[in-house]
């Protein structure tokens, strides 16, 4: 008795065991279906990975992450300024937000998976079951031991017009333990096959929802491709956001350095006479104000920063800046970049990239397809089934099938229902489903080609800005310089001079913002129009022309413009 408890206790740990195999066996399942929706909606696979691998603190003393050649103190040590891509490298590594987009998809890859077993010849089922019995006898005649066993294994598989086949083998096993005289063993082997003829029959209706779901996924895939140039220009647009934190509380620096000038000048000339002492309280009080600005704008910078710091998927702590002055002497170097597009391109290359487009056309055919789905239901259960079963010979040849003594049947099931209130209030609410998602697809449209027109007027005026700016801040040097060199020379106040100062200072906030402003709204309008691509690395590239859904299209014709 003690060795079969201790068989099973082995077949038990050895299933523990496996529970890596089945993990890896997952990710292989997985990784063929994204593989395969990878090439129906961009063309080839791509490398698909759900393992987090961020960048971590270093074993050892330091403590340190290593980002390519820099290291990065944590709690204290010296502050490592970090490039743009380097930033984007980080959070394709780092961000648990983009970790979790990723895994998203993979659950959704492995639910298809599971979806379609029993339409890809693929699906084995089965059980194996079995017990033990001992009985000791009062009479002390010695113990009766038995035992019996079972194994059963299916095959199932569906057809797109509605028919279900499965085949099933099983083998029942019994003994006393004692020899194989003594043990009996029997099989079986059947066939069923099931074919509805009305309801539920041809036209593809019983494969309606793995298709839904199997498009579905691949919408998802080209919505994840999608996510990952908007997480990009997202992480883009937080690091110009630090920037320009930072460039407004230089800029406010210097406004206090000019300031402290301006006062000292004041009261060297309230000291002679030759101006009033409230121009000197004019400019203290103008001083003290930049001060309480300059500390609001230490802390805006400073929980900006923070906040980019959570955003890449770094420590709080992490010893980090952005890359001041040298990305925006970059920026400014280069300028504003031109778009590139009409807006009337722009519109047209909305239609046929974006996913919200994808799925909205595709919501259409569906509710379509409801009505046919609910017109079916009024048609009556016709079902045919046929099935053969043959016994394996016993004892000792069980697996020899009984070819001769196999066994046949066929089966005609009907069932109709007088009462069709349900399906009768069904249909015609598919009916106004049906024509409520064309006229939500028609309004869809329309609000997709005016986001178009607002995105491209922002980023125009947003370019006429930074001329306005630019020629401001030109204004602004030139004012305050003249002002400063009038006070001095007893033409202009105190007044004249305190504002030029906030001119100045309001003019080179401005120039900065509009840049940014400008840079951010161009990337997102392009990643809208599929005008980008991420690399691995998560740095971005502009494409000369768009990336859309025309592979998508051409397996599922619903997405395509009618």
């Amino acid at each position: 008795m003690r060795k079969y408890v201790a068989m099973l206790l082995l077949l038990a740990m050895t299933t523990v065991g496996c529970t890596s195999f089945y993990a890896k066996q997952a990710d292989s399942v997985a990784g063929r279906t994204l593989g395969s929706a990878q090439k129906m909606a961009l063309g080839s696979s791509r490398s698909f990975d759900i393992d987090y691998k961020p960048f971590r603190r270093r074993q050892g003393q330091d403590g340190k992450i290593a980002v390519g050649k820099k290291l990065i103190a944590v709690g204290s040590g010296p502050l490592q300024k970090l490039t743009l891509n380097e930033c984007l490298e980080i959070a394709f590594r780092n961000s648990r937000s983009f970790q979790d987009s990723k895994e998203t998809l993979y659950s959704e890859a492995l639910a298809l998976a599971s979806a379609r077993r029993e339409w890809d010849w693929s699906f084995f089922g089965g059980s194996a079951t079995g017990d033990l019995e001992h009985e000791r006898i009062s009479s002390q005649v010695g113990d009766d031991t038995s035992g019996s066993a079972g194994l059963g294994l299916t095959f199932s598989q569906k057809f797109l017009h509605g028919a279900a086949l499965t085949l099933g083998a099983t083998l029942d096993l019994a003994t006393d333990l004692i020899g194989m005289k003594s043990t009996t063993i029997g099989s079986l082997l059947e066939a069923n096959l099931t074919q509805p003829l009305l309801r539920g029959a041809w036209r593809g209706l019983a494969y309606e929802d793995v298709y839904r779901q199997t498009r579905d996924f691949v919408f998802s895939v080209f919505e994840f491709e999608r996510f990952t140039q908007t997480f990009a220009t997202d992480i883009i647009t937080d690091y110009y956001q630090v920037l320009l934190r930072r460039d407004v509380l230089e800029n406010e620096k210097a406004n206090i350095e000019r300031l402290k000038q301006t006062l000292t000048l004041t009261k060297v000339l309230v000291e002679g006479g030759q101006r009033s002492r409230i121009e000197q309280d004019q400019a203290e009080q103008e001083l003290l104000d930049a001060k309480v600005r300059l500390e609001r704008n230490e802390q805006a910078y400073r929980d900006a920063l923070d906040e980019l710091k959570l955003t890449l998927g770094l420590p709080i702590a992490a010893r980090v800046d952005v890359d001041y002055p040298q990305v925006l002497l970059d920026l400014n170097k280069v300028g504003p970049k031109p778009i590139g597009l009409t807006e009337a391109k722009a519109t047209a290359v909305a239609m046929s990239v974006r996913p919200d487009v994808l799925i909205q056309r595709a919501a259409v055919r569906d509710t379509e397809r409801d009505v046919q789905i609910a017109a079916d239901d009024f048609l009556p259960q016709l079902d045919v089934t046929l099935g053969i079963s043959a016994p394996g010979t016993e004892p000792r040849k069980w697996y020899r099938t009984r070819a001769h003594r196999h066994t046949r049947s066929a089966g005609l099931t009907f069932n109709y229902d007088l009462d069709q209130t349900d399906n009768r209030d069904a249909f015609r609410n598919a009916q106004i489903a049906f024509e409520k998602s064309r006229r939500d697809y028609e309004e869809f449209l329309d609000q997709v080609r005016l986001d178009v027109r607002k995105s491209y007027r922002a980023l125009l005026r947003s370019r006429r800005n930074h001329e306005f700016q630019l020629r401001s801040v030109q204004i602004a040097r030139r004012r305050r310089k003249l002002a400063a060199l009038q006070q001095k020379e007893g033409q202009a106040s105190a007044r004249d001079v305190l504002e030029a100062e906030e001119a100045l200072r309001n003019a080179q906030n401005g120039l900065t913002s509009a840049l940014v402003d400008y840079t951010t709204t161009r990337l997102e309008f392009l990643g809208s129009l599929g005008m980008l691509r991420v690399d691995e690395k998560g740095s971005i590239h502009e494409r000369k022309e768009p990336f859309g859904f025309a592979r998508i299209s051409r397996r599922y014709p619903e997405t395509d413009s009618k």
